[in-house]
């Protein structure tokens, strides 16, 4: 990937073109011009979704820049280089537009590993709207219909087209699903199809480099510390900060596209916006919110109350398939097992201190697959196995005994065997007097070894930024859009609109990359279509399941969705 340093740059001239403000200042204190009058501002007053605090952990800047080390003209400038940002800078390549990337750190910065869309041609429109409706439903009918559709219609070409970008490079896909299809008692369809990677980060990686290969130029270790604002409100560039403390002012003729991903490392503005954060670990570090004060100081709003927090463990694959026994750190059951993941931070969130956040175990013995009653899918011994898919070595524990299991772990041995035991009680029972899992959920623990999943939970995602319209462009407070701003990925709009992430599996990532994608392709031309698009028949093969077709046009289709 291409590194920018001093030398790559073309000196340029000093101070802001006539006619605009460097958004540090704008809506809060007054900004310079280039015939160096202060515009009219009424007071010092910040705007009501920001706080002096908040900037105590952001590299945004409130002093007016006038100074540059060089200035460039591009059509798209991109704030982030990660999942939708990297799409997005991508897409400009393929359109034949000049776009560069600000990047806070020194390389790509990409989390997760999943994404999903919907085939609609084996479809049917109310099968699709009925599954909003279920989503909405689970979401306490919170969730952006707008986002929601955005999703539905364009990811169908996003997705494929990230898959075919990272194939072009050597970066295949490890699973293709499309389990999560439902077919419903009114003869309605939704297929949706899942793929996972075995790392986004690689994959972005590999894809900037590609970027970077047809000509994008990456500012890496160079953050966006302001915007530039006409004083019609239009956005018209990008400036980012250099490692040396120099600037560089980037004017972007099409379109900005901030994609600087949450605030999670924000002390500030999680205090004000989801205060229980601080009671589990944080499992990204260095997202401090930058692109929501920048567009906020556009003139843009911060989304409603509740900002989706998505909870993830280190071991999400066997959580996923098996009610394994809960223990706290101090060896005592704490909730009921089958509750989704999404949740599981509420059963926790009462029970720890802060030196124990998120830890937690989870206990299963060597029984194979079949031990629990309608849970499908993975013996024990695939999970913590050699080769396991799932597991690191690290995380798990055994003993040939409940005594030695509770050692290895590091849980309070008599607590700990008190817990199994009171749980393998309640199994021989057939039914959960403590919290209330159904008998058929449940499996005693007594067939050694037994091992112990050394589980911990953390935020991996807080999934709410700045309000956009339904191009993900930024709007102002009365819902109108902010010319040549848009924002795309985790820090746009609110999708989910709960306190918990609770979408569609893959969900996250799929918008993400299709927000990425389209606002740049909307930027170019006021439209929605790019020029080489990709479609689920490109990639269709790898859909086909063992018995040769789709899970859609299978009897045992799923007839409701499943949360985690």
């Amino acid at each position: 990937m291409q590194t920018m340093d001093r030398r790559m740059f073309i000196k340029g001239g000093i101070g802001a073109a006539a006619g605009t403000a460097l958004l540090g200042m704008a809506g809060c204190a007054p900004s310079a011009t280039a015939s160096g009058k202060l515009a009219d501002t009424a007071n010092d007053e910040l705007p009501a979704d920001l706080k002096e605090s908040d900037f105590d952990f952001s590299i945004v800047e409130r002093e007016p820049i006038t100074e540059f080390a060089a200035e460039e003209t591009y059509d798209i400038v991109v704030v982030g280089a990660g999942c939708a940002g990297v799409p997005a800078v991508l897409t400009a390549v393929e359109e034949g537009a000049k776009v560069a990337c600000l990047q806070k750190e020194a390389v790509v910065s990409a989390n997760g590993n999943g994404c999903s869309f919907v085939a609609k041609e084996h479809s049917t429109p109310a099968g699709i709207k009925r599954w909003r409706s279920d989503w909405a439903r689970l979401n306490d009918w919170r969730i952006n219909n707008d986002l929601f559709d955005y999703y539905v219609e364009y990811a169908e070409e996003a997705v494929p087209w990230v898959i075919s970008q990272g194939r072009s490079v050597g970066i295949e896909p490890i699973e293709f699903l499309t389990d999560s299809s439902i077919r419903y008692d009114d003869g309605s369809v939704v297929a949706v199809c899942d793929a996972t990677q075995a790392s986004n980060q690689d994959l972005m990686t590999a894809l900037a480099q590609k970027a970077a290969d047809g000509g994008a130029t990456f500012y890496y270790e160079t953050p966006c510390v302001q915007l530039v604002q006409e004083e019609d409100g239009t956005i018209t560039g990008a400036i980012g900060k250099q490692k040396d403390g120099t600037y560089v002012k980037l004017t972007a003729t099409k379109g900005v596209v901030l994609a600087a991903g949450d605030y999670m490392n924000n002390e500030s503005m999680v205090d004000r916006n989801m205060r229980d954060a601080s009671m589990f670990p944080l499992c990204l570090v260095n997202h401090t919110g930058d692109g929501h004060i920048l567009g906020i100081l556009a003139g843009g709003r911060m989304a409603p109350l509740g900002h989706a927090r998505q909870i993830h463990t280190n071991y999400i694959g066997p959580f996923m398939f098996y009610p394994f026994l809960a223990l706290d750190v101090n060896g005592k059951r704490f909730c009921n097992e089958t509750i989704p993941m999404s949740s599981l931070n509420i059963s926790m969130s009462a029970t720890y201190k802060p030196e124990d956040r998120g830890i937690h175990y989870r206990i299963f013995d060597s029984k194979t697959e079949g031990a629990v009653e309608g849970i499908p899918g993975v013996p024990p011994v695939a999970l913590v196995g050699e080769g396991s898919a799932w597991m690191d070595p690290e995380t798990v524990v055994s003993g040939n005994t409940l005594e030695e299991l509770c050692e290895a772990a590091g849980i309070p041995v008599k607590e700990g065997v008190a817990s199994i035991e009171r749980y393998n009680e309640l199994c021989a029972k057939g039914a959960d007097d403590d919290f209330g899992v159904a008998g058929s959920d449940m499996a005693a623990i007594d067939t050694p070894p037994f091992f112990c999943i050394k589980g911990d939970v953390g935020i991996s995602g807080i999934n709410a930024g700045i309000m956009v319209d339904n191009r993900y462009r930024v709007t102002d407070g009365e819902g109108n859009p902010i010319p040549g701003l848009y924002a795309a990925g985790i820090q746009a709009g609110n999708p989910c609109g709960g306190i918990n992430w609770n979408m569609p599996g893959g969900f996250s990532n799929a918008h993400i990359f299709t927000a990425g994608r389209y606002t740049v392709i909307h930027a170019l031309t006021g439209d929605m279509t790019p020029s080489n698009p990709a479609s689920f028949d490109s990639i269709a093969d790898s859909f086909i399941g063992e018995d040769g077709g789709y899970a859609w046009d299978s009897p045992a289709c799923a007839t409701a969705i499943s949360v985690w």
